[in-house]
């Protein structure tokens, strides 16, 4: 279940993945649209405080959209929000995700080649930099 904290909420990717499945893909249309919206929120939450890094300022909608019309705008967005913002932040995270474009790349390349598994693992480590970076934000708010 996602668990909200003061700065964001975090997901558990195995959990998503499974229901994905169980639903075949269903699931995983909706965990989009609640990851737009969680940059959103992330945005609203730190927006005054942390003026110098970049924004996760996206419109969780249109992004939703574009998951079915042109759906690797949609992950290079996803991607380069989370990226640029971690590289600009006061908060420094552990890990960063692959930027925007590099996302992309491999999405566009190594999906049918790999059957899917390359994007599934980059997919899990950009939900974990998401929750490392919330859970962040709480570690530094509680000292």
């Amino acid at each position: 279940m996602p668990q909200q904290h003061k700065y964001g909420t975090t997901r558990r990717y195995r959990r998503v993945l499974v229901f994905s499945v169980l639903t075949f893909g269903i699931y995983y249309l909706f965990y989009y649209l609640w990851l737009f919206r969680d940059l959103e929120d992330h945005y609203q939450k730190v927006l005054d405080f942390e003026l110098e890094a970049y924004p996760t300022r996206n419109n969780p909608t249109t992004m939703f959209v574009f998951l079915f019309f042109l759906p690797i705008y949609s992950v290079y967005v996803k991607y380069h929000l989370l990226h640029e913002h971690i590289a600009t932040s006061k908060i420094k995270s552990k890990t960063n995700c692959l930027e925007g474009y590099k996302a992309m790349l491999v999405f566009i390349f190594l999906t049918f080649l790999t059957l899917g598994i390359v994007p599934l693992i980059l997919e899990f480590r950009w939900q974990n930099v998401f929750n490392s970076h919330i859970l962040a934000h709480e570690k530094r708010a509680k000292s």
